[in-house]
């Protein structure tokens, strides 16, 4: 069973980074899916570098699309997705057991979801511009 899963409460209303979060769901799930498995060091190591690569992508669209909107909050928010990146160079780094390092992926991934996308990524789609709120209400009705 996935440790995390998709709920449409993490949905931010733009589909490009909606999808992003699914994908990064998904690319938790497969390092947390080696707590405890004994798996090699490059297999573990290899999806690691994986979702750390993929969440640098990932922030990179989340602030470019928050600068299309204006967002009130950006700097703030950058600083957190700067802040999270070197949480994660932080456990890369000092991690020398491999159970102690998937747990630190594991415990950092759920503070970010628990956190991020649903208290500070919400915030995005509350601070669209009225036009694109009605944009996205439109399509959803259709």
């Amino acid at each position: 069973m996935a440790e995390f899963a998709w709920h449409d409460k993490y949905s931010i209303g733009n589909a490009q980074i909606d999808a992003e979060h699914h994908r990064l769901l998904e690319l938790a799930n497969e390092v947390a899916a080696f707590a405890g498995s004994g798996e090699k060091l490059e297999r573990i190591k290899g999806a690691i570098v994986a979702l750390y690569d993929y969440v640098k992508t990932h922030f990179q669209h989340e602030e470019e699309y928050m600068v299309q909107l204006g967002y009130a909050q950006y700097e703030e928010h950058k600083k957190r997705h700067e802040e999270i990146i070197a949480e994660m160079n932080g456990i890369m780094k000092h991690s020398g057991n491999l159970d102690a390092l998937v747990y630190k992926f594991k415990r950092l991934m759920n503070s970010w979801v628990l956190e991020h996308i649903l208290t500070e990524d919400s915030r995005i789609a509350s601070g669209k511009k009225p036009e694109e709120a009605a944009d996205s209400q439109t399509s959803e009705a259709g």
